[in-house]
């Protein structure tokens, strides 16, 4: 008998043979041995999706010209899948050891796409009637793989769940497929060229990015009338708000008005205590980091992107030091809680933290909120570190450190006590108003103690300390002395939004349900945590960069460019640029996996969406209206996004992120193709600021950059920059302007340094 067990990724497929002590090189996709499930066992890695999606051409040849809109719309019968050139090989070894398996074992990545994935496989290599089993990879180390293949589940909730997603993937394609090629080639006809991708997240998150963006320049600032009081009890004074508070700019009147009713004309007058109290009371941490928590997380710690802690996070999880990357949700199993309790102290000598906490035991009652089945999906379980610890010995990068330190810290809160502070709360009435005062104070940081130190967090601890117990001063009944004054305050915009704004915890995508009315949707989208999944968010914020419908500044902050806004004002008003299509169809995904549903009604109900679509962009797109919006929008664009003017042709400059070779091209280009001006942000190994390149185009010249250096790393300077013509390339281009100190002794530093 041979057990097969097929694996997502070589490298997946590498830390099951290290488990199960089966010989292989550094290299192999493929390994057979002896393990405890067989006496033949072979383990095998894919490379993803083996198997994809055919373009159009491959159904006629009909579909080749892009612009030929009257093919539309193209609805395969039947749904081709093509394997990629440099995954022939691949596929073809697998088949031929699925072909000779008694018993397979799916042990992909536990999210529906690692379903997808080994169904398509199986169904192509004719196997789905074989005795096929599911293992679910929770993490990689030897200890956690061993468990997992002890603990053998049915495929039968895999396969619904590989149905939700080819159905999902069929659907998507649908309208990739037919609108990307009726917007990009209507708009083309009237002279606007570009990619004009349309997508149901893509399409959804621009369009709530844009709605932030309006509320941003549709904002007008409104005074806020409030009623406060002071008040004095033996020798401490404190501050009360009322309840009567007035926004916007005829809201004075209507504010006195009600300053009248209430009898509080006079400014000073008695108020009764009506409520006065002292609570001490406990906060459990809350529940453990997902992918959109730990990206969050490093950047509020050290500042990283996103990109840079998709990277770190991958490679701790590849080298079995943290458990699987693409959660969204933060619960772990009842032997993940006690291995964090066991190994307590060899975490906290990782971190630095050796001896100086000690192992607490989260009351039953409390700890439900953690903990799930050892048998659940653990594509909905917390990253947490894994059994096999970062030690000094261990031969990994700086980062990779720091990210393990932040991910200790975060898990090892639940094995932490409460954190306990005391409450302190009064009620006043005066006329017909209430008055509410309260202060906090710590008594006991628990959990807090382990988080990373955050210092704006330990100046507000410091000032609860000092607390008012009001029950030592007053009692229910008494009366004390308020003195009136109008607080006048003003309403603030949003803030722009950040990349990192968009795909974290609790961020745009995952609140996609505030942009929704129906009652019914906003609680699906609640339920699936907003748009895409924590593994697909950030590929989806990549797309739109890279589909030139947003630019990310130097600062992070995010500006939708005239395509995106061309783009989204053309699917205004329709389910594509809203996140109720995704709530929809997350109701037929969850009908899939039930059983109960039939992907051929999603993919039906795609197609109908379809030719609504083709149908009013033929009878309601007004080719000068769209024209003129355009033109509109991108000169708006570039006068705002602009850093100055051309020197060569005067178009605007802008910034220019580089979201392909890690940032490592960021420039500021100018706006007009044919014009080759450019300043590489990256000059002699520094980092040009926006304000640099203002004073360069004005042909100014720019700060004393520190420690410039060339191709000679040992030799720094410091020196002013300014543009100037150079003959051989016969362009403007950034130039040394006069170099102000010199220091030969500077070894350049290392890239990747091991501790």
């Amino acid at each position: 008998m041979t057990t097969l067990i097929l694996a997502e990724k070589p490298d997946q497929a590498r830390s099951y043979m290290n488990a199960f002590g089966i010989k292989h090189s550094s290299k192999d996709f493929i390994a057979k041995g002896q393990t405890p499930l067989d006496s033949n066992t072979v383990i095998v890695g894919a490379r993803g999706h083996l198997l994809e999606l055919c373009e159009p051409e491959a159904y006629d040849e009909k579909y080749k010209d892009r612009r030929d809109l009257s093919t539309l719309p193209i609805f395969p019968k039947q749904y081709k899948y093509e394997i990629p050139k440099d995954k022939q090989y691949v596929y073809h070894v697998i088949r031929q050891e699925i072909e000779k398996a008694n018993r397979i074992i799916v042990a992909t990545d536990p999210d529906n796409e690692g379903g997808a994935i080994a169904f398509n496989i199986l169904r192509f290599c004719g196997a789905l009637n074989k005795r096929v089993e599911r293992a679910f990879p929770l993490a990689l180390d030897e200890k956690a793989v061993q468990r997992q293949f002890k603990n053998i589940q049915s495929i039968d909730s895999t396969w619904k769940q590989a149905q939700a997603a080819i159905a999902r993937g069929r659907s998507d394609w649908l309208i990739g497929m037919n609108l990307s090629r009726l917007y990009s080639g209507k708009l083309a006809q009237m002279g606007i060229f570009g990619n004009y991708a349309v997508g149901r997240a893509l399409n959804a998150t621009l369009g709530m990015i844009c709605k932030w963006n309006e509320k941003i320049e549709n904002f007008k600032e409104e005074p806020i009338f409030q009623l406060k009081a002071k008040a004095s009890i033996n020798n401490n004074t404190f501050d009360l708000t009322s309840d009567i508070r007035e926004v916007g700019m005829d809201a004075k009147a209507t504010y006195l008005k009600k300053i009248k009713d209430a009898n509080l004309t006079q400014k000073n007058q008695i108020g009764q205590v009506i409520d006065v109290g002292k609570d001490i009371k406990e906060q459990y941490p809350p529940v453990l980091l997902t992918k959109g928590g730990l990206y969050k997380a490093m950047h509020k710690a050290y500042g990283w992107s996103e990109a840079k802690s998709k990277k770190i996070m991958q490679l701790n999880y590849d080298e079995h030091y943290q458990t699987y990357p693409r959660t969204d949700a933060g619960q772990i199993t009842k032997y993940q809680y006690m291995y964090l309790g066991e190994n307590m102290n060899a975490y906290l000598s990782a971190i630095g933290e050796e001896k100086k906490l000690e192992s607490y035991d989260i009351p039953k009652n409390k700890l439900k909120k953690y903990i799930v089945s050892d048998d659940a999906d653990p594509a909905h379980l917390g990253i947490i570190p894994t059994e096999q610890i970062m030690d000094e010995n261990a031969d990994v990068t700086e980062d990779q450190r720091k990210m393990y330190e932040v991910v200790v810290r975060y898990a090892l809160t639940v094995r932490m006590p409460p954190y306990k502070y005391i409450s302190n709360t009064i009620k006043v009435q005066s006329g017909k108003a209430i008055f509410k005062s309260s202060n906090s104070g710590v008594l006991d940081l628990g959990w807090k103690n382990i988080l990373p130190v955050d210092k704006k967090k330990k100046k507000k601890i410091d000032k609860e300390e000092k607390t008012i117990d009001f029950t030592h001063y007053v009692q229910n009944g008494d009366e004390i002395k308020l003195a009136f004054h109008t607080d006048v305050s003003k309403t603030h915009p949003l803030k722009p939004l950040k990349i990192i704004d968009i795909y974290d915890a609790g961020g745009l995508m995952e609140q996609a349900y505030k942009f929704v009315e129906n009652k019914d949707f906003i609680k699906i989208l609640k339920d699936v945590k907003g748009i895409g999944t924590s593994a697909t968010r950030d590929t989806i914020v990549e797309s739109l960069i890279n589909k030139k419908y947003i630019t990310i500044n130097s600062n992070e902050e995010i500006s939708v460019t005239a395509n995106g806004l061309l783009i989204n004002y053309l699917l205004r008003d329709t389910e594509l640029s809203s996140p109720v299509l995704t709530a929809k169809w997350e109701q037929e995904y969850d009908k899939i996996k039930q059983g109960e549903g039939n992907a051929q009604k999603l993919i039906s109900s795609t197609e109908r969406l379809v030719i609504n679509d083709i149908k009013r962009v033929e009878n309601e797109w007004s080719s000068n209206e769209i024209k003129d919006y355009f033109k509109r929008v991108q000169s708006n664009f570039y006068s705002q996004e602009s850093l100055g003017l051309c020197p060569q042709c005067n178009s605007d400059v802008v910034f220019i992120k580089d979201n392909k070779s890690k940032r490592k091209w960021d420039r500021y280009s100018c706006v007009n193709e044919d014009c080759d001006f450019v300043i590489w942000k990256h000059f002699m190994n520094k980092k040009l600021t926006d304000k640099d390149v203002e004073n360069l185009l004005a042909e100014q010249s720019t700060r004393v950059i520190k420690g410039l250096y060339g191709k000679d790393a040992t030799k720094k300077f410091n020196a002013s920059l300014k543009l100037k013509y150079d003959a051989d390339k016969k362009r403007m281009i950034v130039k040394i302007d006069e170099i102000k100190f010199l220091n030969d002794t500077h070894p350049r530093p290392s890239r990747r340094s091991k501790k």
